[in-house]
């Protein structure tokens, strides 16, 4: 393909490429990528794009004041209406170890019903899986950051059936309870509709539930707690002390929330823990010079920040 080819082609893209050179022709090309591979520590990964997803900025930045919101998305060449956003899944190998991170939306042929309205789940997880060679039962590990659809639809297959027979599941504690109490009754019906298919089924199979803060799971892989977008949600910390990475899961859902930092989501449970495990992380991150893996960030979401003298800024990098 020729080079004006290929921009013509990608040029709706174009408006959706937020905190980065939109010239380079090199990030678009990794945005229309579905697997990303590199190495970390001793494991090596590769992470799986599910799926894109369409977002607004109504939803994306609820509290953000129109002028300076407008000013943010003009400068970044955002459109509001579409900005494109992907759902993950991380695989990690190391020895004989095959640990999922989170599990994408899930797939079915037919829609799903949930109180009367129809929802089409046409993620490509298990099928990006078969393509590497991946069988589903060499899965011995799956770790779940929270239980939003996006993150645990591919814990069963379209038929009910567990797609990872052979996985130990770690999820967190605080998520689980609060899914299965009286506590969860206000949230959207879909969402529950995918934690009674997708999570509850689990609790007389093989789970860890993490209840610590910097709780190591498994070697070189440590659970952090970052609640606020959900009630229970983790970050991980992936490797070794000078060789690390920072799986932020929803803690940010746009470049934007790491530059305003008081920029909420229609998507937090709680704005306020929001913020403080938003800026837990951010010094986590920044003290340890960590790379950063951002789930709904342009594919494959990896970066660093930088802390500025009032503020942060995200870089997209690979190193």
């Amino acid at each position: 393909m020729k080079r004006r080819d290929f921009i013509r082609n990608n040029s709706i893209l174009l408006g959706t490429l937020p905190l980065i050179n939109l010239h380079s022709l090199q990030i678009i090309e990794k945005m229309n990528q579905e697997k990303y591979k590199f190495k970390i520590g001793k494991f090596n990964c590769t992470i799986f794009k599910d799926l894109m997803w369409k977002y607004q900025a109504s939803s994306f930045f609820i509290n953000a004041k129109e002028e300076e919101l407008a000013e943010a998305l003009k400068k970044y060449e955002i459109n509001p209406t579409n900005i494109q956003a992907p759902f993950i899944a991380m695989l990690l190998e190391m020895d004989d170890r095959k640990i999922l991170i989170d599990t994408g939306l899930g797939f079915s042929e037919d829609p799903m019903i949930v109180n009367g309205k129809e929802f089409i789940a046409k993620g490509r997880l298990i099928q990006l899986l078969n393509e590497e060679g991946i069988k589903l039962n060499e899965i011995t590990d799956v770790i779940i950051s929270h239980f939003h659809l996006d993150h645990v639809g591919g814990v069963f297959s379209e038929k009910n059936v567990l797609n990872f027979p052979n996985a130990k599941f770690h999820m967190p504690a605080e998520e689980w309870e609060f899914w299965h109490s009286s506590k969860s009754d206000a949230q959207p019906p879909l969402f529950k509709f995918f934690v009674e298919k997708n999570i509850t089924p689990l609790s007389n199979l093989n789970v860890n539930f993490i209840k610590d803060d910097f709780n190591e799971i498994l070697p070189g892989l440590t659970a952090v707690k970052a609640e606020g977008h959900t009630p229970g949600q983790i970050a991980l910390i992936i490797g070794e002390k000078n060789d690390n990475l920072l799986y932020i899961a929803d803690t940010f859902l746009h470049p934007l929330h790491i530059e305003k930092i008081d920029w909420r989501t229609s998507f937090d449970f709680d704005h306020d823990k929001a913020k403080q495990s938003r800026l837990k992380l951010l010094d986590l991150a920044n003290e340890k010079g960590m790379l950063i893996n951002a789930f709904h960030f342009n594919f494959p979401g990896l970066g660093r920040v930088e802390k500025l003298p009032s503020s942060w800024k995200w870089n997209y990098s690979e190193k």
